[in-house]
């Protein structure tokens, strides 16, 4: 938010001259009041039990195909089939990395690679800082050159079993390992995020990849932040009883 702030005020964005008011506040909080039954849905339906990750996802699904054709009426049927295309593609290109990543894995651990990468983070554990440092570098730099779904499949139960070797919360190293993984998302060169906003915006990769670097330099201290602080990430786990 700071780094967007500083970018909007030194091009001279487009800016909203109404001013503040807790009545457009309230007018906005239920405008989108059934949008935000969504992460409500999803968020309750795991905690409460009714379905896993996975499962949640149909009800989810459905509430915004609900909601954008019948309350916002933002969607039609005819974007409905577009749409319908497209997550059957994204799908199933997800479907072959997640196939390739076990064998990729198993090999991986023939090999003893997995074994020595263990021992090589473990090596690290003498100094927190320095610790995260080289985690993070190591997560920023698989991202770049590997997909993140590829990446936690075949990499993520490694580092997860490192930190928790190393002293922290299983719950705290599962999430810098996603959270770390996804930000190679919008990290170039193979980042599929990166390109697929450079489409949207109709830029060349050059700009998008110089425009990005102050976001990557932020990106990068939060997931610094998240290794070096547990509490960053274990406080509200913590208050709602899921940490033992």
């Amino acid at each position: 938010m700071v780094i967007n702030h500083f970018i909007a005020v030194k091009n001279n964005f487009e800016r909203s001259e109404e001013p503040f008011s807790l009545r457009r506040v309230g007018d906005a909080s239920v405008k989108a009041s059934f949008a935000l039954l969504i992460p409500v849905v999803l968020v309750g339906a795991v905690v409460g039990g009714v379905a896993s990750v996975v499962e949640a996802g149909a009800p989810t699904a459905v509430i915004a195909l609900v909601v954008g054709l019948f309350v916002y009426r933002t969607i039609t049927w005819t974007n409905c089939k577009g749409a319908f295309v497209r997550a059957f593609r994204n799908s199933a290109t997800v479907f072959i990395i997640i196939a390739a990543a076990g064998p990729f894995s198993w090999l991986l651990t023939s090999l003893g690679a997995i074994k020595e990468l263990e021992e090589w983070l473990l090596g690290y554990t003498h100094s927190p800082i320095l610790f995260a440092l080289v985690l993070c570098i190591f997560i920023y730099l698989l991202g770049m050159v590997m997909d993140s779904a590829a990446n936690i499949i075949v990499v993520g139960p490694v580092i997860v079993e490192v930190m928790v070797k190393a002293g922290y919360p299983d719950v705290q190293a599962a999430l810098v390992c996603v959270v770390g993984f996804l930000i190679g998302a919008v990290t170039p060169p193979l980042g599929v995020a990166y390109f697929t906003g450079a489409a949207i915006a109709k830029a060349r990769l050059e700009s998008v990849a110089v425009a990005m670097l102050p976001y990557i330099v932020a990106l990068f201290f939060l997931l610094f932040l998240l290794v070096l602080v547990p509490d960053i990430t274990m406080w509200l786990p913590g208050l709602l009883g899921f940490t033992g």
